[in-house]
């Protein structure tokens, strides 16, 4: 079997040509999901608020309440602290929105890796860290190191298999 097509351009392999697919399929859903989650989130900037002191009183209600041992009480007092006193839906729109535009560059990037060029693989890279970084840095607390947690698992997992590839790459 022949590494070259009939042009002379040497021919893609199958591996990178799947993990391309998908990575378009990914990107379009990234995208999408960066623009309803930025106006999904711009739309409810100022419920935080009414949200957080509803549930700071319902806390408040089950603490005091004598259902609860000390150690739950302890506990949820802790879980309270840590997810933060409010929600800013604000940073969770600016999050969004960078997850979005970096979809966009990601695209670019597997657009890259798809004619065989191994910048592509750079500029994937870097977008999907910034992509799992954004939550962290504009969300914060449990809340964001959680969703930047588990937004890492795919794209950790694709630079693994395109690292693979590297080697098909110019």
């Amino acid at each position: 079997m022949s590494d070259t097509t009939t042009t002379g351009a040497p021919a893609r392999p199958t591996f990178l040509t799947v993990l391309c697919i998908l990575s378009f399929i990914g990107c379009g859903l990234g995208i999408f999901g960066g623009i309803t989650g930025y106006f999904t989130n711009k739309a409810l900037v100022g419920s935080g608020d009414a949200l957080s002191s509803e549930i700071s009183s319902s806390m408040d209600e089950a603490l005091s309440s004598g259902e609860m041992s000390d150690a739950e009480r302890e506990m949820a007092s802790a879980l309270g602290d840590a997810l933060g006193g409010s929600m800013d839906f604000g940073a969770m729109a600016t999050s969004s929105l960078i997850q979005g535009l970096m979809a966009i560059v990601c695209l670019v990037g597997v657009f890259m890796m798809w004619k065989l060029k191994k910048t592509g693989f750079y500029i994937y890279t870097l977008a999907q860290v910034v992509t799992v970084a954004a939550p962290f840095i504009f969300v914060g607390g449990l809340a964001g190191g959680l969703m930047a947690t588990l937004g890492a698992i795919f794209p950790v997992i694709f630079i693994i298999l395109y690292a693979l590839n590297l080697k098909h790459m110019s």
